[in-house]
């Protein structure tokens, strides 16, 4: 797990919104609830309120109260640019997101990016983002920096394609001459990214460096992926937290894992209705107040207790990888999960981590689906964490079990990760290509993880909840997992080779179809080991 050599305030930072307008409800709980900064260059005292708002204001520009924290609500304000004003409150659409990249003479990492390649950029950006170039100089710099950056964006509209052409402004005049609160909260700040989300909140950046190689240098490439998360945040609070049918189950409601300790980890109860027809999700919310506090990206657990009077926890519901560093928020499908729980009644539960400090909020929700399938029974598998190595397949001996006649369908659901890396030479179990292997009644349903060693195979992922811009080597893929995401249940159909009575299940892991000998580096580094959750589930 490689990591950066300093740290950075990188964290993403959204508010729970408490005021609607009448025409939209982005205002109220969005995205990352409750997921508010304040920092040492805190610019509360700075205040949106006295923009002039335009007469033609977009039916999308929400009512404030507004302010120029991480995750406020922003107001309105003109970006004089080479095309005449744009004026927010008159262009504000609830379909886009908008980026501000700010040349900045006291922060090398601004100035480094600055002239790095715009060719992907412009080329993969998503299509419904507006980006900003302002220069926050004297006007010789400006005129310098400006032209140094229109070269490098010909040059990119010309191979990259100019798709995003329209969607990219160039200040007129530096960010010190502008009469906003952009100009005020840059006298706060040191600061050279922000981003207003698709629920109009004032947005922190990441950090944008490639880790492609040793020098790790910065790239213009890595800040697209920033509106692609924002949409990503936008369609998980619109589909799930916001479906109007949706049952929520509180369970953990902004609460930070103990300070000390290595072990760290939070018991609550959750009082569950009856859970017929329809899918039950996990939402998880984890604020990082600071980044060296949450740095690395560690797994986390959550079990089911025994009884509410019980300590014994070991029924595992879901799993997380922490980012490097960054907030995050993630709606994950439980539903073949489902008869673990009691129905009609309070469920105990334990969420843990090592190490990392985060603020979490943690509830369930459950959307009635009349037309869906219902699990009505579950059988433990094959679960627990085993070093992987060439004793590794004689852990799981074989299991016999009976399947009712009233079966419609039958699945295997099944937590799978691999960890340990830097000690073997093949780099298992995080960076290498294992199969894992289950098999029924004599046929083999075969798991691999094409994505584990790729330079970009989480990268690839922020579309579907990876965190991006994280403070360590997220982009890199790995077996079954990514930095700063939820673990999604591998579900394998297997009600074609399933028989009415006993029926036998084994289950192998290998590599490149051979039993893996792990050739040790370094004995006393991390070993490869796979956390393993599997349960035979009937429908």
């Amino acid at each position: 797990m490689k990591k950066f050599i300093f740290f950075l305030s990188i964290v993403v930072f959204i508010s729970c919104g408490s005021d609607k307008n009448s025409s939209d409800d982005e205002n109220d709980n969005s995205s990352l609830d409750n997921d508010i900064e304040t920092t040492d260059e805190d610019s509360s005292d700075t205040s949106a309120d006295d923009e002039d708002t335009a007469s033609s204001t977009s039916p999308d520009f929400l009512d404030g109260p507004y302010g120029t924290n991480y995750g406020d609500t922003v107001g309105d304000f003109t970006i004089p640019t080479e095309n005449g004003d744009w004026v927010f409150s008159e262009n504000r659409s609830k379909d886009e997101t908008y980026i501000f990249i700010i040349y900045r003479p006291s922060n090398t990492q601004s100035t480094a990016i600055w002239k790095t390649d715009l060719i992907k950029f412009v080329e993969k950006s998503p299509t419904n983002v507006h980006y900003f170039f302002l220069i926050d100089a004297i006007q010789d710099t400006f005129n310098e920096r400006m032209d140094q950056l229109k070269a490098n964006l010909e040059t990119a509209y010309t191979i990259g394609g100019s798709k995003i052409k329209e969607r990219i402004h160039l200040a007129s005049k530096p960010v010190n001459e502008f009469d906003s609160w952009i100009s005020e909260w840059l006298e706060n700040t040191s600061d050279f990214f922000l981003g207003i989300d698709r629920f109009q909140k004032l947005r922190k950046g990441g950090l944008f460096h490639s880790w492609a190689s040793s020098s790790m240098d910065l790239q213009f490439e890595f800040v697209y992926k920033e509106a692609e998360y924002y949409n990503f945040e936008y369609d998980l609070e619109k589909n799930f937290s916001k479906n109007e049918n949706a049952v929520r189950i509180k369970g953990i409601d902004g609460v930070p894992f103990p300070e000390e300790g290595w072990g760290k980890e939070l018991f609550f109860e959750a009082d569950f209705p009856e859970l017929t027809k329809g899918k039950l999700f996990i939402e998880l919310t984890q604020v990082c107040d600071d980044a060296a506090a949450c740095e690395w990206d560690r797994i986390q657990h959550l079990h089911l207790c025994e009884n509410t009077d019980s300590d014994i926890c070991d029924i595992e519901i879901g799993r997380w990888i922490t980012s490097y560093g960054r907030s995050g928020k993630w709606v994950t499908d439980i539903t073949p999960l489902i008869p673990l729980i009691k129905q009609n009644s309070k469920n105990k539960f334990r969420f843990s981590v090592a190490g990392d400090q985060y603020t979490n909020y943690l509830d369930f929700l459950f959307i009635p689906d009349e037309e869906s399938s219902h699990p009505i029974e579950i059988h433990e598998l094959y679960n627990g964490t085993t070093q992987f190595n060439e004793e590794y397949n004689s852990n799981f001996e074989e299991i016999n079990l009976d399947v009712p006649s009233t079966a419609k369908k039958v699945f295997i659901s099944a937590y799978i990760t691999g960890h340990g890396n830097g000690s073997e030479q093949a780099n298992c179990a995080e960076f290498c290509k294992f199969e894992s292997i289950f098999n029924v009644n004599g046929t083999d349903f075969e798991i691999d993880f094409d994505n584990a060693g790729t330079d970009r195979g989480c990268f690839d992922l922020v579309n579907e909840g990876v965190i991006p811009n994280q403070s360590g080597s997220w982009p890199f893929g790995r077996a079954g997992w990514c930095p700063g995401q939820d673990v999604k249940l591998i579900n394998i159909d297997i009600t074609d080779k399933v028989i009415t009575g006993a029926n036998t299940f084994s289950y192998r892991a290998l590599l490149d179809g051979e039993i893996y000998e792990p050739v040790v580096t370094n004995p006393d580094g991390y070993r490869a080991e796979i956390p393993l959750t599997s349960y035979i589930v009937i429908w």
